[in-house]
């Protein structure tokens, strides 16, 4: 395996970088350590650097579309890392997962029906339910002993209690692996879940765009290759809709390519009409990326969630010995850590993101960002280089040590 150096601490202002270079306008100061949005700070797999160099030095950049090389490969990826199959009719490409779960909610809901989503969860989820004028409906995880888990009674009570128009309850958002909280659902929490909407005739929307991302000895299960597996569930593959990207995998958010897999051909042209004036296609630079990463990037994605793994025993163990009070949730993949302050002297979130900019000289996302459930926590990206952890949290712990 080469030898990939994620400890470089590359420097990234200057570069139009929203997490390093709008800290004055997010945090209101340049003081501090960015670590909030959701990429990396290192670079690319050499594979898709080398990628898209070759196609700057074209020099024409005109309108494109993807070939069925692309297609390949993402069905040679899936079936490779996930033992996933799906058809190329199947695949919709997309400028990235929110705008595509925004087309979605277009194509299957009306005014006023009901969208469930399981808080604290990542906000354009709340925001896509809203630009639809549906109805939000919070199945709120359940948090023991920072370990998160999916409240299936409640989810039952929700059910049998909405009053609203019959067969108005009509999408529920899963965030698989979860956003915030780390968690990477087990395949018997994904069956039951699957079973609740299934009788329902409710539609399942997965975004599994942090899919490639998991902690070593832990698995993510598709919800596609679930359904194709279980023979009393494969009907319900026509109310899936399954959103992934290499984005986050292989920091090419700023691409702005993503895919989304559709089964049922039904489905796929209602979706398609909801992007009607709204999609025109994706950048060259995004296709080939994402070609290039599925095709060469393989050995470089296993090193980074060695770094990344290593990353977070990393800070759950500073945590443990040296932050008494903070606690840590308990995360099997992405690389974000949650953090739980509710035992700290805050009386407000906004008094803990104050304190965490302006005295800890961090920039974090607000626990409430992801919803009332997140209340006094704040999350925390660890893609970046293990010496800028260990810095962050050095900070963090002389800022509290100095509030007592």
């Amino acid at each position: 395996m080469n030898n990939y150096n994620f400890d470089k601490l590359e420097d990234r202002t200057n570069t139009m970088s929203a997490k390093w270079d709008q800290r004055e306008a997010i945090f209101g100061t340049q003081n501090l350590i960015p670590m909030w949005v959701a990429d990396s700070d290192w670079q690319t797999a050499p594979a898709v650097k080398n990628e898209l160099i070759s196609r700057a030095e074209e020099g024409i950049f005109g309108y494109s579309f993807a070939t069925a090389e692309i297609t390949n490969s993402i069905q040679e990826w899936l079936k490779k890392r996930f033992d996933l199959t799906v058809a190329s009719d199947w695949l919709q490409y997309d400028t990235g997962v929110v705008p595509a779960i925004n087309f979605t909610l277009k194509a299957i809901t009306e005014a006023g029906d009901g969208v469930i989503i399981q808080p604290p969860v990542y906000r354009p989820f709340f925001e896509s339910v809203k630009n639809n004028d549906c109805l939000l409906v919070e199945n709120t995880l359940v948090e023991e002993d920072g370990y998160y888990q999916m409240d299936f009674a409640g989810l039952e009570e929700i059910i049998a209690n909405w009053q609203e128009k019959p067969g108005s309850l009509k999408a529920f958002i899963l965030c698989s692996p979860h956003n915030p909280v780390g968690r990477v659902w087990k395949r018997d929490e994904l069956i039951r879940l699957i079973k609740i909407l299934q009788r329902e005739k409710i539609y399942l929307l997965t975004d599994e765009i942090h899919a490639d991302l998991i902690y070593r000895g832990y698995q993510h299960y598709p919800i596609l290759k679930l359904l194709a597996e279980e023979k009393n569930l494969k009907d319900y593959q026509n109310q899936v809709v399954a959103f992934m990207a290499a984005s986050k995998t292989f920091n090419i958010a700023g691409l702005h390519t993503s895919y989304t897999i559709i089964a049922d051909p039904k489905l796929r042209h209602k979706y398609q009409a909801a992007k009607a004036g709204f999609a025109t296609g994706n950048s060259p630079f995004g296709l080939l990326a994402l070609q290039a990463a599925y095709q060469n990037g393989e050995e470089w994605l296993e090193a980074q969630l060695d770094y990344l793994t290593a990353n977070y025993q990393f800070c759950r163990d500073f945590i443990k010995q040296e932050i008494p009070g903070l606690k840590l949730s308990r995360a099997e993949g992405t690389y974000l850590a949650w953090l739980d302050f509710r035992q700290l002297s805050f009386e407000s979130d906004q008094e803990l993101s104050k304190f965490i900019a302006k005295e800890a000289g961090l920039g974090m996302n607000q626990g409430n960002w992801f919803g009332r459930a997140g209340s006094m926590f704040m999350r925390l990206n660890l893609a970046c280089p293990r010496q800028r952890i260990k810095t962050a949290l050095k900070q963090l712990k002389k800022a509290l040590s100095e509030l007592n």
